[in-house]
């Protein structure tokens, strides 16, 4: 895996990060923390890199939980 983009929540959610990686069958995985911890990881085949970054992106902002 490759480390593509790394997401960090804000204000409230300041304790949420996401990663998106890159995997070597070209699917993506994301990476959703919460206070250091691992709360969900999360392959996307068949999806894209912009597909990938949403996901990462709604878990900071919230629209996941």
């Amino acid at each position: 895996m490759t480390l593509l983009h790394e997401f960090f929540g804000s204000e409230g959610l300041s304790n949420r990060v996401a990663l998106v990686f890159v995997n070597d069958d070209k699917s993506y995985t994301v990476i959703m923390l919460q206070d250091e911890a691992i709360i969900e990881e999360r392959v996307l085949k068949e999806h894209s890199e912009q597909y990938a970054e949403d996901c990462a992106e709604n878990w900071v902002m919230g629209v996941m939980t």
